[in-house]
């Protein structure tokens, strides 16, 4: 792989346009050319879908945003993630957010995971698990009523929910919010003492 200090096109693939920014800020001091891609209509497809359509539509998807022919493709949709099972397309390296994140957790003796979207709860976990040499006593919580807020473009609300949970239930362990979505909730929090991980810390040790 080249160091992110060498000239590099990444295309990023979203499931919602406000996490383009997430991703901007994360790579900013480094010579990479971010190009965006966002496709909401992969959460719909999966409620109403079967396994194998969508594994052919995110299939179709990847071999489209491989023809750019760009140095690396980053996934930043758990959801997305579920249904890639090749670390590569077409000699083009397939890079996922989370399994980068989830690798990041493996030594903390106690933590609880938060979750807006109860659909990225399963796959994560499992996928937390298959991870090795995990140590951590992890917790699940669902923070309800909170991501049709951000499927409704309201980000703000969105991020306010999230604050007034974490504030009102005392969390145990390092926290820790999976989903690229909820990073900005984490920045207030941070500001506010709370100690969080968003996948975004692990982005900054990405390399291409």
């Amino acid at each position: 792989m080249m160091n992110l200090n060498s000239k590099a096109k990444l295309v990023v693939l979203h499931a919602h346009y406000s996490n383009i920014e997430y991703t901007e800020s994360a790579l900013k001091s480094t010579y990479v050319e971010q190009i965006h891609h966002v496709d909401p209509g992969l959460i719909d497809a999966i409620k109403n879908k079967s396994t194998q359509q969508i594994e052919k539509r995110v299939q179709t998807q990847l071999e489209w945003l491989a023809s750019a022919e760009p140095d690396a493709i980053l996934i930043t949709c758990t959801n997305y993630s579920l249904y890639i099972k090749e670390t590569k397309i077409n000699d083009t390296p397939i890079l996922k957010i989370d399994e980068l994140f989830l690798k990041s957790l493996i030594d903390y003796p106690i933590a609880t995971l938060y979750f807006t979207n109860p659909a990225t709860v399963e796959g994560t976990i499992n996928r937390l698990k298959q991870q090795p040499n995990v140590k951590a006593d992890f917790q699940v919580e669902v923070i309800d009523h909170a991501f049709e807020l951000l499927m409704s473009n309201k980000q703000d609300a969105y991020s306010e929910v999230i604050i007034d949970y974490i504030e009102n239930n005392p969390p145990q362990g390092q926290i820790v919010f999976p989903q690229l979505s909820m990073h900005q909730a984490a920045t207030h929090l941070k500001n506010k003492g709370f100690s969080v991980m968003t996948p975004v810390d692990a982005l900054k040790e990405i390399k291409i």
